[in-house]
């Protein structure tokens, strides 16, 4: 699977990639078995708000960066790439203040809209949780600006075993509260401590400093990022994050639960995969891509290579995942199984396409990745929607995942146009 993207990339990347790579099967590998723990100390209706609270701060972390954590790769100049740094830190901490007096106020009025109450008393922990976010992403985007890949491979991991192990001590404990939740938090905020005084040590010795005029001029200099990026993110976090709001209000916290409980099952480490592959390519591709040289024969020879090593994984999956979660995880969770028969369609093809995401805005096709992401937004909430009217999750994932497949797939498509013109951008 690796043998095209490694030729491509070269010694040092290759090194590069297997360290992130294997910090995150590795931090993969250890929520992978402490599931088994997890399941039997929490209830499908705990998994339920603990993925309604995630989807609420994906959605809010978008808007507290407005995305220019993104472009913290672009400047030639590391002094530019510091005044971005410290301009997605204020606006993260500026937007979570803002935040805190109408999540206050109105916490039990947005619990009752989302379709559960006990989200109300979560309700105050979003700002933090959006301040660690937005530290950690900023930390994230600058380490691999500096090629401090070694320090993105430990966070990967440190921040996978932190989580975990923390949902693990709050379920023994029995807390009254939800541990799922708590162990988020806890084991996030240890992770970007790590990871930011770490790029704070590697600021400080370039002795730059940040005035409020810097921060404007790189504002306006990266205005598309909050202009279409932020957008885009925002559409493709909510369409990410629909099922969830959608089966809790449409069904219950019990039904989002299991969605959730079996969705993470394959998406985390396809989600883990395809950043750790895109941190490095996207990387050595605009380098690339700069010097002119033709990047489409390789980019298609790495998605076939993908394609193939991704039927290993997908297709017991497909075959036996209500028998597996039975086994492994309880009668209770069988339907997460179910659940996940249905999406693996969707998630194959996310497997795909997702480490190709970063194509169109080395070619400034924000505008066109922002049209259809609108309209698989739309297509998603009328696939759930129709499902709910008809009181059957079942159909309704189907319908979901249906759709998706096809949209991912053709997004994938144009990927793959985008790289095979990069030459005629060039001249």
């Amino acid at each position: 699977m690796l043998r095209s993207l490694m030729k491509f990339l070269r010694l040092e990347p290759i090194r590069h990639f297997l360290a992130l790579f294997s910090s995150s099967v590795i931090g993969q590998g250890v929520a992978l078995m402490l599931a088994p723990v997890l399941s039997r100390l929490f209830v499908p209706d705990d998994f339920g708000l603990a993925a309604l609270y995630l989807s609420m701060l994906s959605i809010l972390s978008v808007i507290s960066t407005a995305k220019y954590e993104q472009a913290i790769m672009l400047p030639r100049e590391d002094r530019a790439a510091i005044h971005l740094f410290r301009l997605v830190l204020r606006l993260t901490l500026l937007f979570s203040i803002m935040l805190l007096l109408p999540l206050t106020l109105f916490r039990t009025n947005i619990a009752n809209m989302l379709g559960n109450p006990a989200m109300a008393s979560w309700m105050l922990f979003v700002p933090l949780s959006l301040i660690i976010h937005g530290t950690f992403q900023a930390s994230l985007f600058y380490s691999n600006r500096t090629k401090m890949f070694s320090r993105m491979a430990k966070s990967t991991l440190l921040q996978q075993g932190l989580i975990s192990s923390s949902k693990v001590f709050a379920g023994l404990l029995k807390t009254p509260f939800n541990g799922l939740i708590a162990g988020q938090i806890v084991g996030q905020l240890l992770a970007t401590c790590f990871l930011y005084f770490a790029t704070l040590r590697q600021m400080l010795k370039q002795k730059i400093r940040t005035t409020t005029k810097d921060l404007i001029v790189q504002a306006k200099t990266y205005s598309q990022y909050p202009r279409y990026n932020m957008f885009l993110s925002l559409t493709n976090n909510l369409s990410g994050s629909l099922p969830i709001f959608m089966f809790t209000w449409g069904f219950s916290a019990e039904v989002a639960g299991l969605y959730a409980f079996g969705y993470t099952f394959v998406f985390r480490p396809v989600s883990l995969f395809s950043q750790s592959t895109q941190q490095v390519l996207s990387q050595k591709m605009i380098e690339h891509y700069h010097q002119g040289k033709y990047i489409y024969p390789v980019l298609k020879k790495m998605v076939g290579r993908f394609f193939i090593a991704g039927l290993i994984p997908f297709i017991p999956v497909m075959i036996w995942a209500p028998e597996l979660f039975s086994f492994v995880f309880s009668d209770t969770y069988e339907a997460s199984g179910r659940y996940l028969q249905i999406l693996s369609p969707w998630l194959f093809m996310v497997f795909l396409a997702s480490p190709l995401t970063f194509l169109h805005e080395l070619f400034f096709k924000q505008k066109t990745a922002m049209i259809i992401d609108v309209i698989y937004l739309i297509l998603r909430f009328l696939a759930l929607y129709i499902g709910i009217r008809m009181q059957n999750e079942f159909y309704a994932l189907a319908f979901f995942s249906g759709v998706s497949a096809v949209v991912v797939g053709y997004k994938l498509l144009w990927f793959l146009y985008l790289a095979k013109q990069s030459i005629k951008h060039k001249h």
